[in-house]
């Protein structure tokens, strides 16, 4: 199957500064609709099970009233980039809640986009305060798969043009609900019932000082019926540990699919620690040939360790698998294992 064309770097510039498109300027509203579960996944078993535990969500937020918005009036779509502390929640937050609709034209041009090139990140970003758009749709599942090793408070926004209300979701962990989490329920039907692109932000804070939570990590974040089903893309590997460019040496990956589908994308991101959250840098993208299929494991794929203009990436690695299916859904998973490039 040929892979469409990749879009020109400038582009992919450009989509970044428009992942906000599709937010509504209203403030932040209780979305009834929703009954999501939480999903603990054992340590030793990849399996989920239902802990019978909904959450419901909270009140709407207060518009943030803190500080100059910086003469933002909604008609730059520049995604917050990253950011210490709790600015970066904060910003965040006011990103959302200042966007402008956008126009049919303009949202019919991110909605090609997606279907050819799929979900769409900043190309850099705190895993504990990020922003992607994709595809939804009134009824279409919603996963959120992610770990933490200390209390946090998890927050999911979502928002679409056409949709009175960004639709927020918070929900606690305490000090004994540490570990892996999987978060899945339907989108409500306000979302309509044909698809369309959507804004989304996931943020997680200590919930005693509000700071981004460092510890929190995400593993998947996807949406529609090829997404779900525990998470459709797993056992991704990234190997080895180390690898010495100079030296030619090359990392190798490969993953699982429950789902056919048929385009998809390996995104290598540099990343870093910080005391607000690992921070994620995009290094380089290399397509999948065909997509993927249902029921097996793509064939060993190898990385070089450079980047897309051939310099070396020193540093540590992870791997961001995107796949999609133009009107069946889209997934992104990260890799738990990293590999760590040397000169």
């Amino acid at each position: 199957m040929a892979m469409p064309a990749l879009p020109p770097r400038p582009f992919k510039r450009l989509v970044a500064c428009l992942l906000a498109v599709a937010l509504a300027a209203s403030p932040l509203a209780v979305a009834q609709e929703w009954t999501p579960q939480r999903y603990p996944i054992a340590p030793d078993d990849s399996s989920s099970q239902d802990d019978g535990s909904p959450y419901d969500p909270l009140p709407p937020d207060e518009p943030d009233t803190t500080g100059d918005s910086g003469g933002d009036d909604g008609n730059d779509w520049t995604v917050p980039a990253i950011v210490a502390g709790t600015a970066a929640t904060v910003l965040l937050v006011r990103w959302l809640q200042q966007r402008s609709q956008p126009s049919p034209a303009v949202e019919d041009e991110v909605m090609m986009r997606l279907r050819r090139h799929g979900p769409e990140f900043a190309p850099q970003y705190n895993t504990s305060a990020l922003a992607a758009i994709g595809m939804v749709r009134g009824g279409w599942p919603f996963v959120l798969d992610f770990s933490h090793q200390q209390p946090v408070t998890l927050t999911l926004r979502i928002s679409a043009r056409g949709v009175p209300d960004i639709y927020t979701l918070r929900i606690p962990f305490g000090a004994h609900e540490t570990g892996h989490h999987r978060l899945q329920f339907q989108l409500p039907p306000a979302f309509d019932d044909s698809e369309h692109p959507a804004a989304i932000a996931v943020t997680a804070t200590d919930p005693n000082s509000g700071e981004a939570a460092p510890s929190f990590r995400l593993h998947a974040l996807g949406c529609g019926p090829r997404a779900v089903g525990s998470v459709a893309i797993e056992e991704v590997s990234f190997l080895p540990r180390l690898i010495r460019a100079q030296a030619r040496e090359q990392a190798s990956y490969r993953f699982f699919s429950h789902s056919d589908f048929p385009t998809a994308m390996a995104d290598f991101m540099r990343v870093e620690p910080a005391e607000d959250g690992e921070r994620h840098f995009f290094v380089d993208e290399e397509p999948i040939d065909g997509g993927v299929s249902a029921g097996r494991s793509i064939e060993p794929r190898q990385w070089d360790g450079r980047d897309a203009g051939q310099r070396i990436s020193t540093g540590t690695h992870r791997l961001k698998i995107r796949a999609w299916a133009p009107t069946r859904g889209w997934l992104t998973v990260w890799s738990d294992s990293r590999v760590d490039v040397s000169p």
